[in-house]
């Protein structure tokens, strides 16, 4: 076919396509009870004298399209109401709008009474919540995850408007960093599974197993009171709308890891399942304190080190492609007049990743004489990691009856993550072969326990939780080695005297945190003024709960390292590294010998308590006008033991109780349009790591990283401002603004003249501006062409400017008059869906972005350090899925197309202007494209 021909093909289709869209419209509106105002759900809309016609959603909304132009009549019905007929005017390239209501048909002689389930995952569902909600809230629905690649909920999480996520699992709201968000998974606080921040790692929890996540972003008296930039409530799912059982299978190529060189510490045979079978454990008889080992004797202290495996060099293999698997089930029965419903999940996923990574650091001692910056190391980093994720699900439902339903819900999720890194380089002028071998297992289980109770129809209602959280942390064998490459033969640097254990040795980490919950919420209307139509009553819903949360961490830290065992006879260091810790190396004459620097401040206990109360009016001045008023006290005790270098205790004890004011006031234009005002205040109390004296050494980044006692609580004030418009159930626009003024903020500051040396400290303010845009938006209305009317769009932004003060005692020495640490000056997600649901074909293009933010902070000691800025980096995904036949599904996509650089910039010339070509780089790799294909076939009853 020639190029004329096909120009005249496409200009005769897309005339076609035009002419025919000129003479179609749309009808659409919504159908309610016309004594109750409640939507009518499953309510018939026809076309008379055509087959066109639509049924009305769970929100009463119907759509019908590509109806033709002139006079139509449009006959509504539903089984016990009265068919009503209405005639329209239906006109090219336009919609008509009808939203009525129906009258029940008095003539039935019998109730027909219809029970079913709330739907909550899909897309209309969550947007529905949001709008019914009477604060500042953005969500994303499970329907939305399925039309990603997202494996777990950090990766989900992104897609809201206005957040990011930091390190690959720590959530930033606003472009406050992790600790200013508080995580509820079912409306219980989840437990954290990180030494260093109390955040939620939410890449824990697989993508399939959620329902919906909300974000809500104003203070409201029944959320708590520790947060600034959101509260993330993480719903998994429940009951199930029919019997079911899928098996979901899936695989991923990983460009420059799949069937390339692997390298990854050594484990055990049973590594494959996620567990910690103890093969990187200290063996059974392993002196308990380091006292015993200063203590041992010169044959016990060989046979000390001797005990430890000598696992020094990694497994080799070829990297295989990722590999995904899952089971979910769930089915429904009735027993009497008790409806059982259960939904349960099992997840296993192994994956590979290795990156080619470049890290530098710099000193500016000599940039004003030479305008260059002098090199403190150059290293190339060869970073591969093995991570086991293995994760279940078990939910039950009982409906006793109309009024009450309990439910019982748990999640397991564990995660192993092991890591390889081979850095070569200079460091401090000489040039060095490092190796690190970490292991880190990470697990949680959250139960809980909740019921929902009507106790006077349409007047009052209960409902609580009791909830269970169990997480760990272990890093069991965290090693370290150093080879100088200076010489003709590479020497392996061990310490005389006293060990390094950051340059040569081994850490092991062990962390469990507990937290039991229980919580309960009085909903109660009353009844002020009585109007002819119950719809006009004039109500006062009056909300008053209790919250309380006692949550326990035991934290222990050992270092152990190695020395010479005589600095005049050592004559092994040239050896490989196997052969130096064999067995007849590890000795006290020529050899090496185990030192042990573990300090009293390497462990500590901590508990916080929480109590919480509240009380809150719903009242609507006038029938466009709503506003909540509420209070929320909170007395919070926190308390941390350790010791000092000196081993005198440290008791920290923080017991505040704070009032919380706040207003959210609901103006609607319109059922499509409302505008939303918030006003409250809020705190934010210190993370155990941050007043723990503990001292830790990120080898990553080189740096270390210690605790402050000293902290004190942050307090927060916020003001909010949200226009949304609803053009149908399923599409929303918005706009919103937003203030918060910081008083007394935590920020990661430079505890000395040594660039490596991290410490916590309050700020003197701090604030935080920003607008927020979102919409999601349909084709259909707007073109009859086949191809665009089942395109649908999605997209959301944010923007944001802060700025945090220091006080005037360590201003001097920091980067003072910044952004806050993680914030992004913007955050962009774009979406373009294709959904063809006769062919069950769905193309999904998804796009993210976030502004340039701070990766860590500079300082001032005697030359000015900048901070280090994480640069913006494009992300295109695409994902496909197609139906074949009514069970089987084939899905699959590529994630990270542009296959961008992650990039680490330090602007060590001041012009603001941040080059890579002009500019320090302080990290840089690419993560490699990832092509994805798996099936998933589901047995339906």
């Amino acid at each position: 076919m020639n190029s004329k021909l096909k120009f005249t093909l496409t200009l005769l289709l897309t005339i076609g396509s035009i002419i025919s869209f000129a003479q179609t419209g749309v009808v659409r509106g919504t159908i309610k009870d016309a004594i109750n105002n409640e939507d009518i759900i499953g309510a018939t809309v026809k076309v008379d004298g055509t087959t066109m016609g639509a049924a009305t959603d769970i929100n009463g909304f119907f759509s019908i399209s590509k109806v033709p132009v002139g006079k139509k009549k449009i006959i509504i019905s539903y089984v016990s109401y009265k068919q009503k007929e209405i005639e329209v005017v239906v006109e090219a390239d336009k919609i008509v709008e009808i939203n009525t209501t129906l009258q029940e048909d008095k003539v039935v002689l019998q109730e027909v009474k219809v029970v079913a389930n709330r739907i909550t995952g899909t897309e209309v569902s969550v947007i529905s919540e949001i709008k019914a909600s009477q604060m500042v809230v953005s969500g994303i629905s499970s329907a939305q995850i399925g039309k990603t690649l997202d494996r777990n909920a950090a990766e989900v999480v992104k897609r809201v408007p206005g957040v990011t996520i930091f390190g690959n699992r720590f959530i930033n709201i606003r472009g406050l960093n992790e600790r200013y968000n508080t995580v509820m998974l079912n409306n219980v606080f989840t437990p954290s599974m990180e030494t260093d921040v109390r955040s939620f790692s939410f890449d824990i929890i697989p993508s399939n197993q959620i329902d919906r996540i909300l974000v809500f972003k104003s203070p409201a008296a029944e959320l708590s009171g520790e947060f600034s930039g959101g509260v993330v409530k993480i719903f998994t799912k429940s009951i199930p709308d029919q019997n079911f059982l899928t098996v979901d299978l899936g695989g991923s190529f990983r460009e420059g890891t799949t069937s390339k060189d692997f390298f990854e510490p050594q484990h055990g045979a049973n590594y494959w399942t996620g567990f910690n079978d103890g093969y990187s454990d200290l063996p059974k008889y392993f002196p308990a304190t380091k006292l015993d080992i200063i203590n041992a004797g010169a044959d016990r202290l060989a046979q000390i080190g001797q005990s430890l495996k000598n696992n020094w060099t990694p497994l080799q293999s070829k990297a295989m492609p990722d590999a995904r698997v899952s089971l979910t089930g769930g089915f429904k029965l009735q027993r009497g007049g008790i409806k059982i419903g259960n939904f349960s999940a099992i997840n296993y996923s192994n994956s590979y990743t290795n990156f080619a990574m470049q890290r530098n650091d710099y000193e500016f001692s000599q940039i004003k004489k030479n305008g260059e910056a002098g090199e403190v190391f150059n290293f190339d980093d060869k970073q591969y990691t093995h991570a086991v994720r293995l994760g279940a699900l078990h939910n039950w439902a009982f409906r006793l009856n109309d009024n009450n339903t309990i439910e019982f819900k748990n999640l397991y999720n564990q995660m192993s993550n092991g890591q390889f890194v081979n850095r070569t380089g200079f460091d401090s002028g000489n040039k060095w072969n490092i190796r690190s071998f970490d292991q880190v297992y990470r697990g949680i289980y959250s139960g809980q326990l909740i019921g929902k109770h009507t106790l006077v129809k349409d007047k009052t209602t209960v409902d609580w939780v009791v909830g269970y959280n169990n997480s760990y942390r272990n890093q069991p064998d965290y090693k370290r080695f150093k080879y100088n490459l200076d010489g003709t033969v590479p020497v392996l640097f061990v310490p005389q005297g006293s060990a390094q254990t950051f340059n040569l040795g081994r850490t092991n980490i062990q962390m469990t945190e507990s937290a039991i919950t229980g919580g309960v919420n009085l909903v109660q209307k009353i009844t002020l003024k009585k109007a002819a139509q119950k719809e006009d009553n004039k109500e006062l819903e009056l909300k008053a709960g209790a919250y309380y949360e006692i949550k326990n961490r035991q934290f222990d830290a050992r270092n152990l390292g190695y020395v010479q065992a005589s600095s005049a006879n050592f004559n092994i260091g040239s050896l490989p590294i196997e052969q130096i810790f064999a067995p007849g190396n590890i000795n006290n004459t020529t050899g090496v010998k185990i030192d042990e620097q573990t300090n009293p401040n390497d462990s500590y206990t901590a508990k916080n308590n929480l109590m919480a109360f509240y009380v809150s009016g719903n009242y609507s001045l006038t029938k466009k006008l709503n506003a909540i008023v509420g209070v929320r006290v909170e007395q919070n005790t926190q308390k941390l033991d350790s010791y000092d270098l000196i081993k005198n205790p440290i008791n920290y004890n923080n017991s505040k109780t704070n009032a919380l004011p706040s207003a959210n006031i609901t103006y609607n234009f319109s059922e499509k349009s409302l505008l939303r005002m918030a006003y409250g205040q809020t705190l934010n109390r210190p993370e155990f790591r941050e007043i723990a004296p503990f001292s830790f050494y990120d080898f990553v980044n080189n740096r270390n990283i210690t605790g402050n006692p000293n902290l004190k609580n942050a307090q927060v004030q916020n003001v909010d401002f949200r226009y949304e418009f609803y053009p149908t159930p399923a599409e929303v626009l918005s706009i919103a603004a937003f203030y918060k003024k910081f008083t007394n903020p935590i920020e990661v500051v430079f505890a000395s003249g040594a660039n490596p040396n991290l410490s916590f400290e309050n700020a003197q303010s701090a604030y935080s501006t920003g607008i927020e845009l979102e919409a999601r938006k349909s084709l259909e209305s707007l073109t009859s062409a086949p191809f665009l009317s089942k395109l649908s769009v999605t997209f959301n932004a944010a923007f944001i400017y802060s700025r945090v003060k220091l006080n005037s005692s360590i201003a001097a020495n920091q980067s003072d008059n910044r952004p806050l640490q993680g914030q992004s000056p913007y955050v962009i997600n774009g979406g373009l869906s294709y959904n063809d649901t006769k062919k069950q074909l769905q193309i999904n293009v998804l796009y993210n972005v976030i502004g340039k933010r701070i990766y860590a902070v500079g300082n001032n000691y005697g030359f000015q350090y900048p901070d280090w800025y994480e640069m913006p980096r494009n992300v295109v995904d695409i994902t496909f899925s197609k139906g074949i036949g009514k069970n089987l599904l084939l899905k699959g996509g590529v994630t990270d197309l542009l296959n961008a650089r992650n990039l680490v910039l330090q602007d060590g010339n001041q012009d603001k202007v941040f080059d890579i070509n002009q500019d320090q780089i302080i990290q840089s790799y690419r993560s490699g494209r990832v092509y994805s294909l798996g099936i998933a076939y589901t047995f339906k009853k």
